[in-house]
C-alpha cells in the first residue's frame, strides 16, 4: 500500500510540473505576439502618419504663433510684416523636418481677424468657459471692444463671471446693447458705457468705482468665466498672481484661420486651423 501511494505523489508532481511548462509556454506566447505587435505599430506610426501628429503640429504652430506675436510688437505697436514673416520662416523649416521624415508639409498663413471672445477666438466656438483658474489676485484687466455691433440685447448678454471655488459667483458683469447704447451691468448695477457701435474700453481693475472687481474677489480663491462670449469680438487682457504663488497671463489679440496639410505615401490630412493671437 505504501508503495502504491509512493506511485501516486510521483505521478500527481509529474502533472503538475506538465501544467506549470505548459502554462509558461502560453504566457510566452503571449508576450511575444505583443511584442511583435508592438513592434509592428510603432514601426507603422515612425513612417506614416499617425493620430498625434496634428495635435503636435497644432500646439508647435500656435507656440510659433505665439512668439512671432511677441516678435513684431513694440509696446503697443504691432507690425504685420514682421508676424508673417516670422510664420513664412517656421513654415519653411518646418517643411523642411518633415521632408527628412518622408512627409510633404504646407502651412496656409491666412490673414489676422478680429477674434471673438470664444474658447478658439471663432464664432462658433466654445462660448462659455474658463479663462483661467485658482486666482489668488487679478493684477490687470482690461477689455476693448472695436466692434460693439455683435453684442446682443439684454436677454442674451455677454456675461463675465468671477466664481469661487465652492461655485457661487462673486462678481459678475453683462455686455449688452438696448438699441441706441451699449450698457454694462455690474451686480446688478447699471452703466451706459457708450452709444450703439462705438468702440469701448474698459479697465476692470483700475476703474472701482465701477466695477467693483477687487473688492468683491478680496481674500478669495475664483475662477473667471465667459458666457455667451460668441456675442463679443475684441481684445482681452488679463493678469495677476495664481493660488500657488505663479503669476499669470492670459490675453488674446486676433485670430487666423490657417490650413495645414501633410502627406505620406499613404495618405493626406488637411486640417483648418484656428490660432490664437498670442
Amino acid at each position: 500500500m505504501k508503495k502504491m501511494k509512493h506511485c501516486d505523489e510521483s505521478g500527481q508532481i509529474l502533472l503538475l510540473a506538465a501544467f506549470a511548462i505548459g502554462f509558461m509556454i502560453v504566457i510566452s506566447t503571449v508576450m511575444l505576439n505583443n511584442i511583435i505587435y508592438a513592434s509592428n505599430m510603432a514601426s507603422e506610426s515612425s513612417n506614416d502618419i499617425n493620430h498625434f501628429e496634428i495635435s503636435n503640429i497644432a500646439q508647435i504652430t500656435q507656440e510659433a504663433s505665439n512668439a512671432a506675436y511677441y516678435n513684431a510688437t513694440t509696446g503697443d505697436q504691432f507690425d504685420n510684416d514682421v508676424y508673417f514673416n516670422y510664420l513664412e520662416t517656421y513654415s519653411q523649416e518646418i517643411s523642411t523636418l518633415y521632408a527628412y521624415r518622408g512627409f510633404s508639409f504646407s502651412f496656409g498663413n491666412s490673414t489676422l481677424h478680429d477674434a471673438y471672445f470664444t474658447k478658439n477666438g471663432l464664432i462658433t466656438g466654445r462660448s462659455n468657459w474658463t479663462i483661467i483658474d485658482n486666482i489668488n489676485q487679478t493684477s490687470t484687466f482690461t477689455i476693448e471692444m472695436g466692434d460693439t455691433s455683435k453684442l446682443s440685447n439684454s436677454s442674451n448678454p455677454f456675461e463675465i463671471n468671477a466664481i469661487n471655488h465652492s461655485g457661487v459667483p462673486i462678481w459678475k458683469m453683462e455686455l449688452y446693447d438696448d438699441g441706441s447704447n451699449i450698457n454694462v451691468s455690474v451686480n446688478d448695477q447699471t452703466h451706459i458705457i457708450g452709444a450703439s457701435n462705438s468702440s469701448i474700453y474698459l479697465n476692470i481693475i483700475d476703474n472701482e468705482t465701477v466695477f467693483h472687481f477687487a473688492t468683491s474677489t478680496a481674500s478669495e480663491s475664483y475662477r473667471i468665466d465667459y458666457f455667451n462670449s460668441s456675442n463679443a469680438m475684441g481684445l482681452y487682457s488679463i493678469t495677476g498672481t495664481l493660488s500657488d504663488g505663479h503669476d499669470f497671463t492670459r490675453e488674446r489679440y486676433k485670430v487666423i484661420n490657417t490650413t495645414i496639410s501633410i502627406a505620406s505615401s499613404k495618405n493626406r490630412i488637411n486640417v483648418s486651423l484656428p490660432i490664437t493671437v498670442p
